[in-house]
C-alpha cells in the first residue's frame, strides 16, 4: 500500500481527533490549510472597508480594522503565485492571522498592538476546518513558485489532491511585505 492511500485513510479516520486546520483554495487548483493554532478568525470584509495605501507591494491592497486594530491586508494568491484576485469583487474572504511580537520588531507591514500583530490574508474560497496528524505532513512534491516555497511547510495528501500546509509567520516575514 502507498503512502498516499495511507494518509488518505488516516486524515478520514482522523474524524474529531487530530489538529485542526483551516482549508481553503488559493485558487481554483490550488488547495492550502493553515494550522488553526496560526488564525485568529475569519471574516468577510466588504471592499469598501478597505482603504488602499500608496507605494505598497500589488498584493498589499491596504489597510482596514477589526476590533480597534489596524491590520494589513493581502491578496494571498497574487503575494504566493502571482494570481490576484479579481478587482471588481464586492467582499473578500479574510484570514485574519497571529504573528508573534518578534516579527513586529523586523519592521513588517504587520500592524503592531498588543502581544501579537494582524495580518489579513485574503482568499477567493474558503472550504472549512480539517483535522489530521501532524506526522502526516510530508517534503513537498514538485517544483513551486518562487514566492511559494519559503512560506511552506510541507503538504497532506488527500483524497486526490495535494493540500498546501503554509506557515503564517514566514508569509508575514516573506521579503515582499517588509516596509521600505
Amino acid at each position: 500500500m502507498n503512502a498516499s492511500v495511507l494518509a488518505h485513510r488516516s486524515i478520514q479516520s482522523q474524524g474529531a481527533s487530530g489538529a485542526a486546520c483551516l482549508s481553503f483554495q488559493l485558487n481554483e487548483q490550488t488547495p492550502a490549510i493553515f494550522p488553526m493554532h496560526q488564525v485568529q478568525e475569519v471574516i468577510v470584509l466588504p471592499a469598501q472597508q478597505i482603504t488602499p495605501m500608496p507605494n505598497m507591494p500589488p498584493c498589499v491592497l491596504g489597510l482596514s480594522t477589526r476590533r480597534s486594530r489596524v491590520m494589513w491586508l493581502v491578496d494571498l494568491a497574487h503575494m504566493l503565485l502571482s494570481n490576484p484576485l479579481p478587482a471588481n469583487a464586492r467582499n473578500y474572504n479574510v484570514i485574519i492571522i497571529r504573528v508573534a511580537q518578534t516579527l513586529q520588531q523586523q519592521n513588517m507591514l504587520v500592524a503592531t498592538a498588543h502581544k501579537q500583530a494582524l495580518l489579513g490574508l485574503i482568499v477567493p474560497t474558503m472550504k472549512g476546518v480539517v483535522r489530521f496528524s501532524p506526522d502526516l505532513i510530508q517534503t513537498p512534491k514538485g517544483h513551486f513558485a518562487p514566492n511559494l516555497a519559503p512560506c511552506l511547510r510541507g503538504c497532506l495528501l488527500q483524497q486526490e489532491e495535494m493540500l498546501l500546509v503554509l506557515d503564517a509567520e514566514a508569509i508575514a516575514r516573506s521579503p515582499i511585505l517588509q516596509s521600505s
